[in-house]
Parts: structure tokens; sequence; C-alpha cells
């Protein structure tokens, strides 16, 4: 299955509940970018927010360790999917819920 721009979640698609988890999602990026985590605002773009790409792979790898998921490429450039924070924000946000959609009732932590 093909991820494609229309299926990813957009800023307005975020559900109440989702609050505590972009601020996971957030607080994961800011430790392993070392960049302030009032910097990393949803339009903010990553490059120049100076985040060096072995960081970013580095965060992407703690997502995934925080969360359970596997965080899927979105292009074949390694990091190029991400222009701006949100946009890394949402693709893990929406892989994190469809983690939990089929997660069997009673499993995670």
């Amino acid at each position: 299955m093909t991820d494609t721009p229309q299926d990813r979640p957009q800023p307005g698609d975020r559900q109440p509940g989702d609050e505590r988890t972009v601020e996971d999602i957030l607080t994961i990026v800011a430790k392993e970018t070392s960049i302030g985590r009032d910097r990393l605002q949803p339009t903010a773009r990553i490059d120049e927010l100076g985040i060096a790409s072995i960081d970013l792979v580095h965060a992407i790898f703690a997502l995934e360790t925080r969360f359970d998921i596997e965080i899927p490429v979105l292009a074949p450039q390694s990091g190029a999917e991400f222009a701006v924070v949100g946009d890394l924000v949402d693709h893990v946000l929406a892989t994190v819920k469809a983690a939990r959609k089929v997660a069997p009732e009673g499993a995670g932590g």
C-alpha cells in the first residue's frame, strides 16, 4: 500500500485526544535533535532549524521505539518527505493511530 498526500492527515484532522501524543512526539524530537521544544512549531522548516539528517534518523528511531511502530518512508530520499515539523508530526501520529487500530484488545502498555 502506497501512502499518498491525500492519505496523510492534515493538522485540522487531529482529534481532541491527540494532544498528548503530539506532545510526546515533539518532546522526543527535541531531545534527539537538541532543538528547543519551543522552536518545534508545525510550520518550522526542518532544514532551517538546522536539524542534521543523522539527528532526524535518531529521532525517528526513538519515536519507533516509544510508540512500538515502524514509520514508513514516504519518499526515496531520506528525510526529504518531512519539509516542516508538522509533516513529521502528522506522519507519526497517523502511523501511531493505524498501529492502535490493528493492535489486539488488551495489548500494549
